[in-house]
């Protein structure tokens, strides 16, 4: 799987820009704020999943009405062709060789893995950031599992207005509507959970090889944190929909008096774990350096980019935004050796160092939203 060729209109802080990818390791080289990030960012749109740091309106350059994405995918020998437009307040639309598609059905033909300075929030941020990583791999391993997901957000919500909308003490009427979101909700909820649990049982095993690898030492693990999943509990839909109707029924006189749903996969986290030393296996949020939480981050999305490229049997693209600043030089040089090995990769630096260090395919320099071929 590769990106050939990306044109960019209104993008960012770019006008017209079109530009050749190589297949193997492309280094964007350039000072600060020229437009390194804003091209990473337009390869990662190209899967469907927006922006990986801001909302889509933010990708219209400023004083324009839309922005415009096209490139060459080539994927299982077939070239494809992506159109996207971005319209603030009127959504995206989407084309695939000139067929209007919903743009989330572009994680179909380019599918990508996405590393800047702020996945460091994977580690230390809040829940809701982990959860979305674990959602969107579930949906780049199998796409058909974005509807599941868009259920379970679509009955969450209907099922949060009728709870703001009872009476504070309840009635018949509402605990009987409530019954019929109640089934849905776990339902929805089960099987979402699910497939959760599945894509962290096979990214933990290969994120916690990439971790040993890049550190040297330790032990990196991930465990599924949830006040209703428990180890009893057998990790299947139905097991799952049954342990949710049961959690929903405990606390629904509580989410009747406080207006909101109390359980369910939209409070459930992922927690980081480090270990090898005399405590056992702590919680890296808490305990870890931030050297050491930002190597725990960069193992996952490593991980995410092994057990994607297992489950689709070719490697997506891999997108290293700012990096090589942020990690020791010992750490830095085994990325650079990692890299080498990976299918299309594209690395942006502001350090020419990194030109020695990467030895890569092509050089693209960047300069107030103007892309060159470097020598």
């Amino acid at each position: 799987m590769r990106v050939d060729a990306l044109a960019l209109e209104d993008w960012r802080n770019y006008e017209r820009q079109s530009v050749d990818l190589a297949p193997g390791l492309n280094l964007v080289v350039g000072a600060n704020a020229q437009g390194k990030t804003n091209l990473l960012e337009a390869v990662h749109c190209l899967s469907g999943f927006g922006s990986p740091r801001a909302a889509d309106a933010a990708l219209v350059r400023h004083g324009c009405e839309r922005a415009l994405l096209h490139a060459t995918v080539e994927r299982r020998g077939r070239s494809v062709r992506i159109d996207l437009e971005v319209r603030p307040g009127k959504g995206s639309r989407a084309l695939l060789n000139k067929t209007p598609v919903q743009p989330r059905l572009l994680g179909d033909v380019c599918v990508s893995v996405f590393f800047g300075p702020d996945e460091l929030s994977l580690v230390k941020g809040s829940p809701d950031g982990r959860r979305r990583f674990l959602d969107e791999l579930v949906v780049k391993l199998r796409p058909a599992r974005d509807g599941l997901r868009r259920e379970f957000e679509r009955t969450l919500k209907q099922r949060n207005a009728l709870l703001k909308s009872a009476p504070r003490g309840g009635s018949a009427t509402v605990s009987s509507t409530l019954d019929v979101w109640d089934a849905a909700l776990a339902r929805a909820g089960g099987g979402l959970a699910a497939a959760r649990l599945e894509a962290l049982a096979g990214l933990i095993p290969l994120a916690a090889k990439r971790y040993e690898e890049i550190a040297g030492a330790g032990t990196l693990s991930l465990e599924y944190a949830s006040t209703w999943v428990d180890e009893n509990v057998e990790p299947d839909a139905a097991s799952l929909e049954a342990a949710l109707r049961e959690a929903i029924a405990e606390v629904r006189p509580r989410e009747i008096e406080r207006g909101v749903s109390l359980v369910g996969p939209q409070r459930d986290d992922v927690t980081v774990l480090l270990g090898g030393g005399p405590a056992g296996f702590v919680d890296a949020r808490v305990f870890a350096s931030q050297g050491d939480q930002r190597t725990c981050a960069l193992a996952l999305k490593l991980g995410e980019h092994d057990l994607l490229s297992d489950a689709l049997g070719e490697e997506p693209v891999l997108l290293l935004d700012d990096v090589f600043s942020e990690l020791d030089p010992s750490r830095r040089a085994w990325l650079a050796d990692a890299v080498r090995s990976i299918g299309q990769t594209l690395v942006s630096t502001a350090e020419p160092v990194a030109l020695d260090a990467l030895a890569p395919e092509r050089t693209l320099e960047v300069s107030a939203g103007t892309v060159s071929r470097g020598g």
